[in-house]
């Protein structure tokens, strides 16, 4: 299969993307490395047709995913819905869609991560990507363990760790 020469920000995620996909509509939506309004419409429309074939009612987009309804008779939701995601394009143009407005230039995530959370004021200045990493597999793995005011901060920067999206 031909892949489109992809060049941008997440040429390597595109690339991977449109070589893996199922379907020439999504191959369509990634040639041009760009995710319209309209292709994402029309990948939320097969998805929710795709869930309503199948008596799963689709309840929409929110900031951490979707919701859906339970797979009518006992069956499956989670197969079913995942089997309608890679169908309509969800799994691939969603997850691009995604990724591209919290992080559009694809900086990396830790460091990030790191500077939201010193503006946030939960964590010393000069705390770093190395900080953060090391919190991930340490402190931050229990938040049992961890204030309110960390939990709450760990969440808003996860969000939008750059804050281009104005949630905070």
């Amino acid at each position: 299969m031909d892949v489109p020469d992809f060049s941008g920000p997440y040429a390597a995620e595109f690339a991977e993307t449109y070589r893996s996909a199922s379907s020439d509509f999504v191959r369509s939506a990634l040639e041009d490395e760009q995710i319209s309004d309209a292709e994402f419409a029309e990948m939320t429309e097969r998805f929710r047709q795709c869930l309503a074939d199948e008596g799963i009612e689709f309840m929409g987009f929110d900031g951490d995913g979707y919701q859906t309804s339970l797979a009518p008779h006992g069956g499956d939701t989670h197969e079913i819905v995942s089997g309608c995601a890679t169908e309509s394009g969800q799994d691939a143009i969603g997850m691009l869609r995604d990724i591209m407005t919290v992080n559009p230039e694809h900086r990396d995530i830790p460091a990030a991560m790191a500077e939201c959370l010193v503006g946030e004021g939960v964590v010393s200045p000069g705390y770093g990507a190395d900080d953060y990493d090391a919190d991930m597999a340490g402190r931050f793995a229990d938040p049992a363990n961890i204030s309110q005011e960390l939990k709450d901060a760990l969440i808003s920067c996860s969000r939008d760790p750059l804050g281009i999206l104005g949630e905070k």
